[in-house]
């Protein structure tokens, strides 16, 4: 039996509350081992990201932790500051799911990769620059040399994470803490990714804690599975026969948890649209990738679509297809180049003139963002922020009549009234996003634009979602123009779909004609890319990379101590 790379017994961690220490986390169990992934499941607030935070040494200063945490036969607890630095900058990498987040925006990806390796491992500027090119080819990053002298900004969401996963690896950990890396990633871009790790591991040896809310894709990529509800570990399964050999009814209830089990309701397709876009276009000038002048960038290319009351209409393709910009641009956020916007007959290719005309489009159209947290002030409770719209679409209602509109907004998105003095921090990723619904259902809009709604919800939770936008689409007959890079998403809850790449339209239909018998091949790539059973990730192998030996990183690697 390989020795354990990681091993957790009975991890705890609890914060300061006024009444005491608040458990987050009461019992963590597992064990990781050269080569080995394991995949750590569970919903929302189950304590997935808290137990690999406290591995990694990023929890609070005030939190506390109880139990113990191995590395490599060390107990994390019995070292000094200094040693206990040392090996959590050499010995254990952690990517994390927002790369976009942990980049200095004003430095060079160049910059980034040979910090660590310049200030901690002492290696030469030109020795580490080497190294970065080395290790970009090596997950797969065309043009390596390029790329070290472009800024973050000039990436997109995959490379990005590739350039983490690079930086993690410069100073050859054997331990890799991978935190819901793909959950903002398009299906293709995800496998990419995720058929980069598993080479990765299989070349370096490396043990992989893979932190992630979908099993499909844990089931893919990992040996084994543990299970963690209410902060404790409670089932490990093989993941080639989880669903065979699950026992706990929670582990059930997650591999039961699906996309599949409903259709939307049909609509009357004979109804006028409310949304009419023709012709759309929209350019950005960019640097070029040597950094000398600008180029044209076709964002949005010729892009046509229509919305009638009540319906729902998909826009689905990779990071960069410009899908996200055509909302932004229905939605009034950005100026299109070409083309033109019309809403219930009324022209919005042109910017809103005024902050009355402003507040009259919000009260036809408004837009859920992917990530709640973002989009709430953290500083306002839930009766706040509510209470805040409410003023400036309903001018004319008392207090009372603010109360009831509250009452029953709560209602429709079933959050109970207990939690209306609670704030962001406190809630859930599901409240938090069912919060944001409420608040752009507030204005009473005819239209609901959902950018990626759900791509960071757990699948349950995403269930729980899809079927709230459903029955409110039903009873309220507002259209929903939904924007993602998840294919079941869009099956579960459009009507018709739109496929898109490089700005362009490639394909349109009714979303069962579309998924199940596409035409364009650009719609099977996609759809080959969703973690299924028996499905494995691919990737483009490098000369380079196809040629990596298996071998032991710390006799190999000049600046390992």
């Amino acid at each position: 039996m390989t020795a354990a790379v990681l091993e957790l017994q009975g991890l705890g961690v609890a914060m300061p509350g006024p009444d005491g220490l608040q458990p987050l986390v009461r019992n963590c169990t597992l064990s990781v081992a050269a080569g080995e992934a394991v995949g750590l499941v569970g919903e929302s607030g189950s304590g997935k990201s808290l137990s690999v935070r406290a591995i990694a040494g990023l929890l609070p200063e005030r939190f506390v932790t109880t139990g113990t945490i191995s590395v490599e036969g060390q107990d994390l607890a019995g070292l000094g500051a200094r040693d206990l630095r040392e090996l959590r900058a050499r010995r254990i990498g952690m990517v994390f799911q927002t790369p976009r987040a942990h980049l200095n925006p004003l430095r060079t990806i160049g910059d980034f990769l040979t910090e660590a390796l310049v200030t901690v491992a002492g290696v030469r500027r030109d020795d580490a620059e080497r190294r970065a090119v080395e290790l970009l080819d090596e997950v797969g990053v065309t043009s390596p040399e390029r790329r070290l002298r472009q800024h973050p900004g000039e990436l997109s969401g995959g490379l990005l994470q590739r350039v983490m996963i690079a930086a993690t690896l410069a100073m050859d950990p054997v331990l890799l803490l991978a935190d819901e890396i793909t959950t903002a990633l398009d299906v293709t871009t995800q496998e990419e990714v995720m058929a980069v790790i598993g080479d990765l591991r299989r070349h370096r040896d490396l043990a992989l804690l893979f932190i992630t809310h979908d099993l499909a894709l844990a089931s893919a990529v990992c040996d084994r599975i543990v299970v963690m509800n209410e902060g404790t570990t409670i089932e490990t399964l093989h993941a080639a026969t989880m669903r065979a050999d699950a026992r706990e009814d929670y582990t059930r209830t997650l591999l039961s948890a699906s996309l599949d089990d409903a259709r939307p309701a049909e609509t009357d397709s004979d109804a006028a649209p409310l949304l009419v876009v023709d012709g759309l276009g929209k350019s950005y000038q960019v640097r070029t990738a040597r950094g000398r002048g600008h180029e044209t960038l076709q964002a949005v290319d010729d892009v046509s679509l229509s919305l009638a009351p009540g319906a729902s209409l998909g826009i689905v393709g990779e990071s960069g297809s410009g899908k996200s910009t055509t909302a932004r641009i229905i939605c009034g956020l950005e100026a299109a180049d070409a083309g033109s916007v019309e809403v219930e007959g009324r022209d919005w290719s042109a910017p809103a003139r005024s902050a009355a005309e402003r507040r009259a489009r919000a009260q036809v159209v408004q837009m859920v963002f992917q990530d709640p947290y973002q989009s709430l002030d953290r500083r306002q409770s839930i009766r706040q922020a509510l209470t805040e719209t409410l003023r400036v679409h309903r001018p004319g209602d008392d207090d009372a009549a603010i109360r009831r509109r509250i009452a029953e907004l709560m209602s429709a998105v079933r959050l109970d009234e207990a939690l209306l003095d609670s704030r962001p921090r406190s809630l859930s990723g599901g409240q938090r996003q069912r919060v944001a619904i409420a608040r752009a259902l507030a204005a009473e809009p005819r239209i609901l634009v959902l950018d990626e709604a759900v791509s960071a919800l757990d699948r349950t939770t995403q269930v729980e979602i899809l079927t709230l936008l459903e029955r409110i689409r039903l009873t309220t007959g507002v259209a929903l123009l939904m924007i993602t890079h998840d294919l079941t998403v869009i099956r579960r809850l459009c009507d018709e779909v739109i496929v898109m790449r490089d700005g362009r339209v490639v394909e349109r239909g009714p979303v069962d004609d579309v998924l199940d018998d596409p035409r364009a091949e650009y719609t099977r790539v996609l759809l080959d890319s969703i973690p299924r059973e028996g499905w494995k990730p691919r990737r483009r192998i490098t000369a380079r990379t196809a040629a990596l030996p298996v071998h032991s990183p710390s006799r190999t690697r000049p600046w390992r101590r």
